[in-house]
């Protein structure tokens, strides 16, 4: 009789963890307009609480110049990995340029890479 009392207690012990589910990332968006000067602007976080990982993004546009940016920016606690990302236009004449670069904590070593288009 224990054996099955114990046998039955475990599986309602696993079916109330099943039951729990998992923790669900977390996501946070907003998004921005002023009427005044038609500029718009957006902005979004993610945290993922299995890993402790986080990552932001973000962009803007002035409707009068025409200019667009855009950023990202990524972090892992576990191995200290830290990286971004950044691109920006510019109609008036043209060019665009695009930077992204990341650290390694392990080798202390930053790499960076970039482009630049007329």
């Amino acid at each position: 009789m224990s054996i099955t009392m114990r046998n039955l207690g475990g599986l309602a012990v696993l079916v109330g963890l099943l039951h729990a589910g998992s923790a669900p990332a977390q996501g946070v968006r907003a998004a921005a307009y002023n009427p005044y000067t038609g500029t718009s602007g957006q902005a979004a976080a993610v945290y993922n609480p299995y890993t402790g990982a986080h990552a932001t993004a973000g962009a803007a546009y002035n409707p009068y110049t025409g200019g667009y940016r855009a950023g990202t920016s990524t972090t892992n606690p576990r191995t200290g990995t830290e990286t971004g990302s950044r691109s920006a236009y510019n109609p008036y004449t043209g060019a665009s340029a695009h930077v992204q670069g990341a650290y390694n904590p392990y080798t202390g070593r930053y790499a960076v890479h970039g482009s630049y288009h007329r």
